[in-house]
């Protein structure tokens, strides 16, 4: 008793066992001889009745239900069933078995439901009500009344949805209602080694020994181990040597790559796959391919055999496309031309594997294999594992329109046209001038000059009309090779004859035979450029498996383009003095980097035509040896020759003249009318001076002086103009004055530079003024340093046309805005001083002459002597101080200090703080007297006036009270 399921796709053995099951069900006497080997079935169990029903008879009028009671002789049970249909119950179920000992057996049933659904029953359909009837039929076989009733039932994996979906809510009806469920059987294990095992027995007689097969083993793992070692596959050697142990004469792959496609609509899975490989074995021996097969692999597939081809179209027929562009088409496919040129089978092989591993067509299948898994598949003894990844699959990858890879890096062939596909149908579209034009962007951007050291300029292949020379400028020509020979072309040659500048052109060129060739990678790159930007355009992100292939493809062409250049431009050809020399050129690239300019200049220095010494007495000697072959010549004709000579070395195209601005700085050269330059020899040159003021005292006008001889060694000076030997010698090279003017005299005492002239020195004079009060009258104080005549307007007008002589102070005029003064002596004249003159702020200054005043201004004098002097000054007009601080000391020159303070309202007089002055300095005698006071009162307005006066001061507002 009970339910079972047989589950596999079409082909997978389920029929065959439904058959296998009914006879021995129904013939005890066979049981044994067939299962005895693994089962001993009850001898008790006697001949059992089989009812089957296949789910292809969907045309049989009175259901499922209406087949089986048919064939118990049971008709009439289910005749309230028939017209019209309608499901029976479990009871009728348990009527129809009571008593009985039967096998049911249902094949195919998910054809049925689905066709069942377009045959309407009332407000439902046939597929409805047949599920309701099957349901019913599985509850009743769990009663007991149908305790020795079991049924098996097959299912079709991955064909016929609708029809499956209904039966799996069966089976979840009836595990719901009587918690059983149907158990699940798979004929054949698919996952497991069986399926080898299978097809060891339907395609081989006979098979090698373990020993022989171990050799293979052990030869497929070493294969695996030299890969790991290049950390090109994680396969585990050892695990895959037991593999092939168990799957031998075929490979261990066969099994994971054939359960991706086992589940396609339509593929017989045991049977499609005996059939596929039982060609494949058949043409591996019909070729005589299968003397030099260790394995026979998943890819040994031979796709230019029509059965072959039909027999993979039909586990998926989308990839034709892919097959006959990429993987086989007679010799003419991508794979077969890679093989061609490497002289293996290694493209072909990796093209068939990928494809194998992408023809599932079902959802959510895994298509393609990372490179690693690629590796293990293809590693084998004899192969080379490491050309594969390098050459083959890099091939692979740039030239096949259909294989494609995903965000995990796998590779899989579609049935859409990847970016290769895209790439050649740009390529094809661009002319020749188009090409031209890319290669032509590409050199100028690799031989740009940057440093623009040896040359200052590019064409890239241009006419020879083209090509323009310049004096100051050298020009990179990179030349297209000459046809039909190696050298220069002809015609460039006779260029060269011709030019002027024969000394400003480098020529890069090289063999014609793979011009060509740079040229169509040219248009690839060109091509492959506007598919990243279209991409870009439609906003493709940077991490799309898309944009990633379109990056890698781009990086690979620029490889071939760098490859293709460095075996095209191999010759570069300078002047030197016996003509155009050549030298072999090798291009360095720096991953996807290059820097022709600095290549250039490596070989060029090497061959001595470049050089960065450019500076020293070498340079120097070698201009004048080779260009500045005369005395005077013409700064042009020099570079002239230089741009001429091709014999002359390139160098830094500012080298010229900057050695004749460095020559003419030393002395060495010297420029002349005329654009003309001088390179000597010149005579010594005379002795001088050189005269620095290091400080100045614009109060008495004495200046210290730095003298320093000039190609000599002894100095005399002298008051005036009239210096000579006779005349004071300095010693040293320092010198105070207060004069107005001294002259020097220097001399050379070894006599090798003669005596030059005087060199005069004049000081400057300055004018200083001062403005103070006397009664209500502004008084002007001016002086000179050193002392001289002053002459002074007060109307504006110049003060040496129309000036007064200064002969004391003076009152200004009222009303006067500005005065001007000046000072001269012995021909040395001071700048003329602008005094403006302010009469708003003294205004509001008025002081009765009458009436005490007190003057509240800070008083600060820091030193002994100013202190006496100003003492005696207010002591004069009776004045007193209020707010006194006397100190001394605290000047810091000593380390002892005293202090008095006077109360504010304590006014004291000064020959008062000059008694206590003298009392402090019995206590502190050394350091200076420093005197503060806020404020002085005098007996009346008219002393403060005349104190004023002496003092040269002038009063402020608000500073007198009275």
């Amino acid at each position: 008793q009970g339910v079972f399921m047989l589950k596999q796709a079409m082909g997978g053995g389920k029929t065959h066992n439904l058959l296998v099951l009914g006879l021995l069900a129904r013939h005890p006497e066979f049981r044994d001889q067939v299962v005895g080997s693994f089962y001993r079935p009850d001898p008790a169990l006697g001949p059992v009745k089989v009812v089957a029903f296949n789910g292809r008879e969907t045309d049989y009028p009175y259901g499922i239900w209406g087949a089986l009671a048919e064939q118990m002789g049971k008709r009439d049970v289910f005749k309230d069933h028939y017209q019209p249909l309608k499901a029976p119950g479990r009871k009728a179920w348990e009527n129809l078995f009571a008593n009985e000992t039967v096998l049911i057996l249902l094949d195919e049933l998910p054809p049925y439901f689905q066709n069942a659904r377009a045959i309407p029953i009332g407000d439902s359909n046939l597929a409805e009500v047949t599920a309701t009837a099957l349901s019913n039929l599985l509850i009743a076989i769990g009663r007991p009344a149908c305790q020795r009733v079991a049924l098996v039932m097959t299912d079709l994996a991955s064909s016929y949805e609708k029809g499956r979906e209904q039966i799996a809510d069966v089976l979840r009806d009836f595990e719901r209602e009587t918690h059983r469920s149907a158990m699940a059987i798979e004929p054949v294990r698919l996952n497991s080694d069986e399926i080898y095992h299978i097809l060891q027995k339907r395609i081989f007689e006979t098979l090698p020994d373990e020993d022989e097969i171990g050799l293979v083993a052990q030869g497929y793992a070493d294969a695996l181990r030299k890969a790991r070692q290049m950390d090109i596959t994680n396969e585990s050697p050892e695990e895959f040597a037991a593999a092939v142990m168990a799957s031998y004469p075929f490979h261990p792959g066969i099994r994971d790559l054939y359960a991706r496609f086992r589940e396609n609509p339509g593929f017989q899975q045991t049977r499609g796959l005996i059939r596929l490989m039982r060609i494949v074995t058949a043409r591996l021996w019909e070729s005589g391919r299968a003397k030099g097969k260790y394995l026979i692999a998943a890819h040994d597939l031979d796709l230019n055999d029509a059965e072959t081809r039909t027999e993979v179209s039909q586990i998926n027929n989308s990839l034709e496309n892919a097959i006959a562009h990429d993987i086989a088409s007679e010799g003419q496919a991508v794979a077969e031309k890679i093989d061609a040129e490497l002289g293996n089978n290694d493209a072909t092989d990796t093209a068939k594997l990928l494809l194998m591993a992408s023809l599932a067509n079902v959802p959510n299948a895994i298509l393609g294999l990372a490179i690693p898994e690629l590796i293990a598949y293809l590693a084998e003894p004899g192969r080379d594992m490491a050309r594969l990844k390098g050459d083959v699959l890099e091939k692979l990858a740039m030239l096949a329109w259909y294989l494609h890879s995903d965000r995990d890096g796998r590779l899989f062939f579609r049935n859409v046209q990847n970016l290769n596909a895209k790439l050649e149908t740009l390529v094809r579209a661009f002319v020749r001038e188009q090409a031209v034009k890319e290669l032509q962007e590409r050199l100028e951007d690799m031989f740009a000059p940057k440093r623009r050291w040896c040359y200052q300029r590019v064409q890239v292949l241009p006419a020879i009309d083209e090509i323009e020379l310049e004096q100051d400028r050298v020009t990179l020509v990179i030349s297209e090779p000459a046809a039909g020979h190696s050298g220069l072309k002809p015609e460039l040659r006779a260029f060269y004859e011709d030019a002027t500048w024969k000394n400003r052109i480098g020529i890069l060129t090289g063999t014609r035979n793979t011009y060509d060739q740079l040229l169509e990678v040219g248009k690839r790159l060109r091509a492959i450029d506007q598919i990243v930007q279209e991409l870009h355009e439609d906003r493709v992100s940077e991490s799309d498996p898309q944009m990633i292939q379109a990056h890698e493809l781009a990086d690979r062409i620029r490889q071939t383009f760098h490859s293709a250049v460095r075996e095209t431009f191999t010759t570069l050809w300078y002047p030197m003095a016996p003509g155009l020399m050549n030298a072999d050129f090798f291009m360095e690239f720096q991953g996807n980097h290059y820097d022709g300019e600095e290549q250039i200049i490596d070989l060029l220095e090497k061959k001595r035509k470049f050089t960065t010494d450019i500076s020293g007495d070498n340079f120097r000697k070698k201009v004048e040896r080779r260009l500045f072959t005369q005395q005077v010549m013409p700064w042009s004709e020099i570079k002239r020759r230089a741009a001429m000579m091709p014999g002359w070395q390139w160098h830094k195209p500012e080298a010229l003249d900057a050695l004749k601005e460095e020559c003419i700085r030393k002395d060495i050269w010297r420029e002349e009318p005329g654009g003309y330059v001088n390179k000597g020899p010149f005579p010594q040159p005379a002795t001088s001076v050189s005269i620095r003021e290091v400080s100045r005292d614009d109060d008495t006008g004495e200046v210290k002086l730095r003298v320093t001889p000039i190609h000599g060694d002894i100095i005399y000076w002298d008051v005036g103009k009239d210096v000579s030997t006779a005349s004071a010698r300095l010693e040293g090279n320092e010198l105070t004055t207060r004069e107005l003017r001294l002259s020097f005299l220097c001399v050379d005492s070894s006599g090798v530079h003669k005596t030059g002239e005087p060199v005069i020195w004049e000081n400057r004079i300055t004018l200083k003024y001062k403005i103070y009060q006397r009664g209500e009258d502004k008084i002007m104080k001016l002086q000179a340093a050193p002392p001289a005549t002053i002459h002074y307007t007060t109307d504006g007008s110049n003060p040496k046309l129309a000036g007064a002589l200064y002969e004391d102070d003076f009152v200004i005029p009222r009303g006067t805005q500005i005065v001007l003064a000046y000072a001269e002596r012995d021909g040395i004249e001071s700048e003329v001083l602008r005094i403006p003159i302010d009469w708003k702020k003294d205004e509001s200054v008025r002081v009765d002459p009458h009436l005490p005043a007190r003057l509240e201004r800070p008083i600060k004098l820091g030193s002994t002597k100013e202190t006496y002097e100003w003492l005696a000054s207010v002591q004069k007009y009776g004045g007193q101080l209020n707010g006194v601080v006397i100190t001394i000391g605290a000047d810091g020159r000593v380390m002892e200090w005293v202090q008095l303070s006077i109360a504010e309202e304590k006014s004291i007089a000064p020959q008062q703080l000059e008694e206590v002055l003298k009392v402090l300095r019995g206590i502190q005698s050394e350091g200076e007297i420093q005197l503060e006071a806020s404020a002085i009162q005098f007996p009346t307005g008219q002393d403060l006036l005349d104190w004023v006066a002496e003092v040269e001061e002038t009063l402020q507002p608000e500073e007198v009270r009275q």
